[in-house]
């Protein structure tokens, strides 16, 4: 088909949906704009972390001299964490018992972080991180994985938004490819329009899920019918093409002796 016909875009915005769900309830006043915009947030958000996976983001952070960065706002989980090298990514290791940075003092209270051997009142925005000093010694070390020994680690610090870096991590631009929320507040996010149907019948559902005025059957009729699109939409999402069945079936060929 021509390209210079006018298309459809394939991208759509939350207020598109919005719209398109008040359009069907013959409501022009706007009065439930906001809140049905905030249920469509909730179900896109949703609909993005365990459905559909629309939202990979890939960021280039700056490692500060305490070998942390710091996460994106829209940060919900990361996929890989690695260093460049020679037009390379080095994927780092996770390990979750690197110490976050946190110090306390004989109170118990908290008291702020160090790089030093001595904790005094005056410390407040210092970092204290996998290679420290505890009561006047340097503790530091590496940890061993199955088959080989890896010197450069990772730990996300979800409490302060920050990575943590341990072991021989050169001071460099760190690659983050992460799972992002991928949501604006006022409604201007763009999704994927094969997201509307699941979206919409989302939001005509939690409309009267909480309504106790409304009758259980036709909760359950909304539901199902979400349900259904939501199937649809993973059927949409996961199918494979024939090129892609094709390789899978030629990886597997095997030339043997005929008798």
């Amino acid at each position: 088909m021509s390209t210079i016909s006018p298309k459809t875009e394939g991208l759509v915005t939350v207020r598109h949906i919005v719209m398109s769900v008040l359009n069907r309830l013959n409501d022009y006043t706007l009065k439930q704009y906001k809140r049905l915009t905030q249920i469509a947030l909730e179900g896109f958000s949703e609909l993005n972390l365990w459905h559909i996976g629309a939202g990979m983001e890939v960021v280039y952070l700056h490692m500060s001299a305490a070998k942390t960065v710091n996460l994106p706002s829209d940060y919900v989980n990361y996929i890989k964490i690695g260093i460049p090298i020679n037009g390379k990514l080095r994927v780092l290791t996770n390990h979750d018992q690197i110490l976050l940075p946190r110090v306390f003092d004989d109170t118990g209270e908290a008291v702020g972080n160090t790089d030093n051997d001595t904790v005094t009142e005056s410390v407040s925005n210092a970092i204290f991180f996998a290679e420290h000093w505890k009561n006047g010694a340097f503790i530091g070390g590496l940890y061993g994985l199955p088959g080989a020994l890896d010197q450069a680690f990772y730990r996300v610090d979800m409490e302060r938004r920050q990575i943590i870096f341990s072991g021989e991590v050169d001071r460099s631009e760190v690659v983050l490819e992460y799972i992002s929320s991928g949501l604006k507040t006022d409604g201007s996010s763009m999704i994927p329009r094969e997201v509307i149907p699941t979206l919409r019948n989302y939001i005509l559902w939690q409309m009267v899920e909480n309504d106790s005025r409304i009758a259980y059957n036709e909760k359950e009729r909304r539901k199902r019918e979400y349900n259904e699109s939501l199937e649809s939409l993973r059927s949409f999402t996961n199918a494979f093409t024939k090129d892609e069945y094709l390789r899978m079936c030629y990886s597997t060929y095997r030339q043997s002796p005929k008798r």
